[in-house]
């Protein structure tokens, strides 16, 4: 294989690095050292951050251990992973495409024929600006907690759900785009982590004494241990806090794990919430096996909620006869109209969450 005909192409956006990097002489390392074979004095790059090589007449990278990672299609890698001309790259934040050079030749069947490129797309130019703001978010904290009003059926106030809000100087990033961006770099559980550590802090901070409805990232479920572990911390760090967790009902689908969590939890003096209910299939048996505190009906349930007759009302009525028969107290979220209400009250529904009573507001502190 010759190896010169291959280069990293850089996306359009990032002006602190050269549009073209060749790869000769392989195996070539790249990173911020001066030793590197491929040095970029540019911010999140560790010193010796990747390796090319040839194999097998294949081109490979792998990480060495950086810090920030390293991607391929927006999977992050921890081996020595083979790629190919239109493959995206990223070191930390730095995006790059993998190309053929057109003048090069290549024996037929060869993996690295300029054939292969004939359907690529653009490098996109905006994911590493976001990406960058995204890092920023990480590294120095810059999100902070907001809360939405639970409010009993009466419309007193009952308690809050802890949500997380980017404050990015320079980037808007609502929460959706947050966690598509930790999606993309595999740091979703990282993100979760700072959103629940900063919103503990602040509710402490503000001396919030009602209930408060805290989640977690789906992620995260799959090392319960170490969710539960953090969550352990940070109850020491804030024994005063009234938290009640919220679990997505298809989250844990182990009878035996999720009594493992509740148990835990009621050590904790953590109250438990299933989330979601409804929004597929309603897993019944955990309801009679490991009964929550709370139950949070799914939005879909709720929003479009208008007569008696209807599918969802008498879908709503089933479910909440029968959660209410095992002594949970139940909630609906997302209501946006007094007739949702309503009907819900008709229901017997215990609490209420939506823009009808209140949008999510930053924390105040306390005595404001």
């Amino acid at each position: 294989m010759n190896d010169s005909a291959y280069y990293l192409e850089s996306a359009q956006s990032q002006a602190q690095l050269p549009r073209r990097i060749d790869l000769r002489a392989l195996p070539l390392t790249l990173g911020r050292g001066d030793d590197c074979g491929i040095p970029l004095a540019v911010p999140r790059l560790s010193r010796l951050h990747a390796r090319f090589d040839c194999r097998d007449g294949s081109l490979w990278v792998e990480d060495l251990g950086s810090t920030n990672g390293t991607w391929v299609n927006h999977q992050r890698v921890n081996t020595a992973t083979a790629i190919r001309p239109g493959d995206i790259l990223h070191f930390a934040d730095h995006e790059f495409r993998l190309r053929r050079a057109r003048s090069g030749t290549a024996p037929s069947g060869d993996p690295f024929s300029p054939e292969t490129e004939v359907s690529q797309q653009p490098l996109m130019t905006s994911f590493p600006v976001e990406s960058a703001a995204f890092l920023e978010v990480l590294e120095q904290g810059l999100v902070e907690a907001h809360v939405q009003p639970l409010v009993r059926a009466d419309g007193s106030l009952f308690g809050y759900e802890l949500l997380g809000r980017c404050t990015h100087p320079t980037e808007q990033l609502h929460p959706g785009k947050l966690f598509a961006l930790a999606a993309s770099t595999g740091r979703e559980v990282e993100l979760s982590r700072l959103l629940r550590r900063r919103s503990f802090e602040q509710a402490s901070a503000a001396g919030l004494r009602e209930p408060l409805f805290f989640n977690n990232h789906p992620e995260e479920c799959r090392d319960m241990d170490a969710l539960l572990a953090e969550i352990s911390d940070l109850r020491q760090l804030h024994p005063d806090l009234k938290l009640v967790f919220e679990v997505h009902e298809a989250a844990v689908t182990d009878l035996e794990e999720m009594a493992h969590v509740r148990q835990t939890l009621r050590e904790l003096g953590i109250q438990l919430a299933y989330d979601d209910f409804g929004a597929g299939q309603a897993r019944l048996l955990e309801l009679a096996e490991v009964p929550a505190d709370f139950l949070k009906f799914d939005m879909g349930l709720i929003q479009g909620l208008n007569s008696r007759e209807s599918g969802k009302f008498r879908l709503l009525k089933a479910l909440s006869e029968l959660v209410h028969g095992f002594g949970i107290r139940t909630l609906a979220e997302g209501i946006e109209t007094e007739v949702e209400a309503g009907l819900c009250r008709e229901l017997g529904i215990h609490l209420y969450q939506g823009f009808l009573f209140a949008r999510p507001r930053p924390i105040s502190p306390a005595g404001e």
